[in-house]
């Protein structure tokens, strides 16, 4: 009877100890997992782009960058995770844990348990390609794609350093940042109705009554005049069309 009683009382034990399960995997930035100090093999998950693949037999590994660092994170995959949609250019999930790298150099390596691919990317058609150097002229066709490559991304991080220090600098001396009208040629949400200007056109009689009136009805010249417009009495221009 004793022994019928314990083995009742281990039941009931297991059956309301909750079983382990792993911490959820915290997000981090590409830059903040490079930046990690104690990397002893947190979960994390990460998201970004794949700048390069290279798969072995036994090894798997990936640069992912989501844009936060110019430097990328390197993961490392069993090789079981390949697939034929881990290719340069395509969007991936991470998850993993977050070790110490024996290579000199990386500080940090994430040792992935879970690859999921976000959108896939076919490399013959991805305008930017791997180990190329393309000109500006070449990456001034791809605007949306120009900021993944180095030297446009490096760009860009020099305009945003910059532009932040011009803004403190004028900030802190007082100045408000206010968003003025423009002139502009493009007829958006009435843009094109703030200023209006008579360019590349005639003047017509209304308008030569208004710059008369506009000046106190005295005589007005109006002189260099475009070359297309003026008719055959008028002399042109001493100085050239």
């Amino acid at each position: 009877m004793l022994g019928v009683r314990c083995l009742l009382r281990s039941v009931r034990f297991c059956s309301s100890a909750p079983f382990p399960k792993h911490k959820p995997s915290a997000k981090l930035s590409v830059r903040d997992a490079l930046g990690a100090q104690n990397a002893s093999g947190e979960r994390i998950k990460i998201q970004g782009w794949i700048r390069s693949v290279r798969s072995q037999k036994a090894v798997l590994f990936l640069h992912v960058n989501d844009g936060s660092s110019l430097e990328s994170l390197q993961v490392v995959a069993d090789s079981g995770l390949d697939s034929r949609e881990l290719t340069f250019g395509s969007s991936v999930e991470v998850q993993g844990q977050l070790i110490k790298s024996p290579s000199k150099r990386q500080n940090v390596e994430l040792k992935a348990e879970k690859i999921k691919v976000i959108g896939n990317c076919d490399a013959k058609d991805f305008p930017i390609k791997y180990k190329e150097r393309h000109p500006l002229e070449y990456l001034r066709q791809h605007p949306h794609f120009r900021c993944r490559t180095n030297v446009v991304s490096s760009i860009l991080r020099i305009r945003s350093e910059a532009t932040a220090a011009i803004h403190s600098f004028f900030k802190d001396s007082g100045f408000v940042h206010i968003h003025t009208p423009i002139i502009t040629s493009n007829d958006s949400e009435g843009a094109g109705e703030l200023f209006q200007l008579e360019w590349g056109a005639d003047l017509r009689t209304e308008h030569e009554k208004y710059l008369v009136k506009h000046c106190g009805n005295i005589p007005v010249f109006v002189i260099n005049y475009p070359l297309t417009l003026k008719p055959f009495y008028m002399r042109d221009n001493e100085d050239g069309p």
